[in-house]
């Protein structure tokens, strides 16, 4: 085999397998493409699920005096490490664990119910779980969610379900449901308090180690973090049924 022969063959092979190759990318670009799709699609702030309507307990915050962009920032700080950023992050990451088992995830929502003791919570937590399943079952073709009673699902449990069931991946599925619920709370301050958007964004952005080590932590071992304890919050949102005027169901 001559020089020129020889370097035609190697060329012919090194486009083979360079047009192989941008195939392969190009499958998993698409791919990647849809699950980033579905994720943004779960966690968009217009998404018809009513969250927009519950503050849990910060409209009563909002009311006192000395409630300021610190002490929001310090309060979000406070959830992340001890709240929902325990229980409500580590039972979406262990219903996606489950759901990649096909397990039962009854058990799991009933600790997740036990564990949401103001009544407030409790029903906001339902609520959301309740009409984001339905809007998944209407828009995605995704199984019956495995609970006892599925209109009994909390909105943790459905999200790490039905990110299971949309292919997203877990870490990046945690991540947006902690940052989502970070924005929601702030999104409700900007009505229950003297807060601008911008100065959200500022609280948002402040946030995202705390909000990193949050993830991370859960992701570690889901099981060990199914609690929280935040009783002056919780203390808030069950004052919060009592207000004379209010802007938000919870």
């Amino acid at each position: 085999m001559d020089v020129n022969t020889h370097h035609h063959l190697k060329s012919n092979y090194s486009d083979d397998e360079n047009t192989e190759h941008t195939q392969f990318n190009s499958a998993n670009t698409v791919a990647d493409a849809g699950s980033l799709l579905r994720l943004l699609h779960l966690f968009d702030s217009q998404l018809p699920v009513g969250a927009f309507a519950h503050s849990s307990g910060l409209e009563t915050y909002g009311q006192l005096t000395n409630f300021d962009k610190q002490a929001l920032k310090e309060l979000l700080e406070s959830q992340l490490t001890y709240g929902w950023g325990r229980l409500d992050l580590a039972a979406a990451s262990q219903a996606w664990r489950l759901s990649q088992k096909d397990a039962d995830l009854t058990e799991l929502n009933d600790t997740v119910a036990a564990s949401k003791v103001i009544p407030g919570l409790f029903q906001t937590s339902l609520k959301l779980g309740q009409r984001t399943y339905k809007l998944a079952k209407r828009l995605y073709d995704v199984p019956s969610l495995p609970i006892d009673v599925p209109d009994d699902a909390h909105q943790a449990v459905v999200i790490g379900w039905l990110g299971a069931n949309l292919n997203l991946d877990e870490r990046a599925l945690i991540l947006a449901f902690a940052s989502s619920t970070v924005m929601t709370t702030l999104t409700s301050a900007t009505r229950a308090m003297a807060l601008s958007p911008e100065q959200a964004h500022e609280v948002l952005v402040s946030l995202h180690p705390q909000v990193e080590r949050a993830v991370m932590r859960v992701l570690e071992n889901p099981q060990e973090h199914l609690w929280s304890a935040t009783p002056a919050a919780d203390m808030r949102a069950h004052q919060q049924a009592f207000l004379h005027t209010r802007l938000f169901q919870s």
